[in-house]
C-alpha cells in the first residue's frame, strides 16, 4: 500500500519532543502513515537513555521505551538552540503540516519558533504544545513526572485502598493518556484545516488531561459535598494469581443463584446480604470473603471464563506472559515482530484502534540522524558541503 493510500499518508509531522506524550502522538500519527520527522539534539534527546535496555545493555540505540514510542518514524539531528538550526526548522515548517512539541512555556518563543512566528511561515500549521499545566497560569512553569501527574490530576487520590496510602498505577499510563490526548486533537485539528483551510494551536495539559479521565475528585464530590476517597476492589486471589471479580454491579439478579450453585453454597441465593447489587455492596468486605474462599481453590483463568460464561464481569491480572499467549490478542495480530539493526529483533505490542482494514506502520524506530541526508539534502537541498559544515559546528 502507498503511503498516500493511508489515512494520514499526504501528512508531514516535525516532532519536537522530548517525552512520552509527545513521543506516543507521533507514533500514532506514524502508525496512520504520516511521514513523522523525529527532530532531536545532535547527542540524542534523552528517551534514549530510558531503561530498560535490549540485552541489559546502556547504549542509545537499545533503549526498549524509545523503540516503542518511535517506530515508524524519521530522525534528524538539529541544535534549536543555535541560530542556524532555527533557520533550518523554518525551512522545514513551510512543507510541514503538523508540529507537535513539548518545551516548556516561553522556550520555543524565545527561539523564534512559537506558533504565532511559524504560521506566518505557515498559515494552514497545526502545532501541538505538550506541557505539564498548559501555557498559562501560576503552574505554568512546574515539572511533572508520571507519579506527579497522577497526583495533580485527582487520580491518584482514588487509586489504593481505603485504609492505605494512595497507590500509584504501574507504568506510565497517565502520560500515555496525555499522548492520546494530544494525538486525538492533532486529528480534529488536521479535520478543521481540511475543512476551512485554517491552522490551529493546540494547547495540551497533562494535569487537565488527566483530571478529565476521572471523575471521582471532581463531579462527584460536587454532587456528595465530600471526598469520595478510595474504594477496596474485589480483587481476589486464585491458586496461581490474581482476579478481579465484579460479584457487586457485575452479577446480575438471575446471575448470582447460579453463581451460589457453583461454589456450592445455595444457601446464599437468599441471604438478604447479597440478594441484589445495593444489599452485595454494604456487604462487600463480607461478601469477598464468601467468594474467596472458592476462587482460591481455582486457577484464575477457570474463574474468569466460567464467571465470563455466566455473563458476569470478571478479568484476570494478566502477567506479561499472559498477554503474549493471549488467544485474544493471538487471534488479532496485536503482537507484531520489529527487527532492528542495533537491538534486534523483538516482538512489539499494536495499537489501540483499527480502521478498516489498513495495516497499522510498523516499522522499527530510526537511528540517531539516520534521516540527516534524505531531509537535508533530498528535500531542503542541502549540499554535501554545507552538510559537513554544519555537522562540523554542532548544528546537526
Amino acid at each position: 500500500m502507498a503511503d498516500t493510500e493511508r489515512i494520514l499518508g499526504d501528512i508531514t509531522v516535525l516532532e519536537l519532543s522530548h517525552d512520552i506524550p509527545g513521543a506516543y502522538c507521533g507514533k500514532l500519527l506514524a502508525g496512520l502513515g504520516a511521514r513523522v520527522i523525529k527532530v532531536e539534539p545532535p547527542n540524542g534527546e534523552g528517551d534514549r537513555d530510558m531503561p530498560p535496555f535490549a540485552g541489559d545493555v546502556h547504549h542509545r540505540e537499545r533503549s526498549l521505551p524509545f523503540l516503542y514510542l518511535n517506530t515508524a518514524k524519521q530522525s534528524v539531528t538539529l541544535d534549536l538552540a543555535l541560530r542556524e538550526g532555527q533557520q533550518i526548522l523554518r525551512r522545514m515548517v513551510a512543507g510541514a503540516d503538523v508540529i507537535v512539541e513539548s518545551f516548556a512555556p516561553g522556550i520555543l518563543a524565545k527561539w523564534g519558533l512559537d506558533y504565532t512566528t511559524l504560521s506566518s511561515l505557515n498559515p494552514t500549521l497545526v502545532m501541538t504544545s505538550i506541557t505539564a499545566f498548559g501555557q498559562d497560569g501560576p503552574y505554568r512553569d512546574y515539572l511533572i513526572n508520571e507519579i506527579v501527574a497522577a497526583a495533580i490530576g485527582g487520580l491518584l487520590y482514588t487509586m489504593g485502598l481505603p485504609e492505605r496510602e494512595p497507590l500509584k498505577i504501574g507504568g506510565d499510563a497517565v502520560l500515555y493518556n496525555a499522548g492520546g490526548s494530544a494525538f486525538s486533537a492533532v486529528m480534529a485539528a488536521i479535520w478543521q484545516r481540511d475543512v476551512t483551510g485554517s491552522g490551529q494551536f493546540i494547547d495540551i495539559s497533562i494535569q487537565e488531561a488527566t483530571a478529565t479521565s476521572q471523575i471521582h475528585s471532581s463531579i462527584e464530590a460536587s454532587w456528595i459535598y465530600s471526598n469520595p476517597g478510595r474504594r477496596s476492589s474485589v480483587l481476589l486471589e486464585a491458586k496461581d494469581g490474581w482476579v478481579a471479580v465484579g460479584v457487586e454491579s457485575g452479577v446480575s439478579a438471575e446471575t448470582w443463584p447460579r453463581l451460589c450453585d457453583i461454589m456450592d453454597r445455595p444457601e446464599l441465593a437468599d441471604d438478604p446480604r447479597f440478594a441484589t447489587t445495593f444489599a452485595r455492596r454494604d456487604h462487600r468486605e463480607e461478601l469477598k470473603a464468601v467468594v474467596s474462599d472458592w476462587v482460591r481453590m481455582q486457577s484464575k483463568e477457570e474463574v474468569y471464563h466460567l464467571l465470563q460464561g455466566l455473563r458476569s464481569i470478571a478479568g484476570y491480572v494478566a502477567t506479561t506472559a499472559d498477554l503474549y499467549r493471549s488467544p485474544q490478542l493471538v487471534e488479532r495480530d496485536f503482537f507484531q515482530m520489529i527487527d532492528h539493526p542495533v537491538a534486534g529483533p523483538a516482538s512489539y505490542p499494536g495499537f489501540p484502534f483499527r480502521v478498516g482494514d489498513q495495516p497499522w506502520m510498523q516499522i522499527r524506530a530510526p537511528l540517531l540522524g539516520e534521516h540527516n541526508e534524505a531531509i537535508y539534502a533530498g528535500v531542503l537541498g542541502y549540499s554535501q558541503q554545507e552538510l559537513h559544515r554544519l555537522h562540523e559546528k554542532g548544528v546537526i
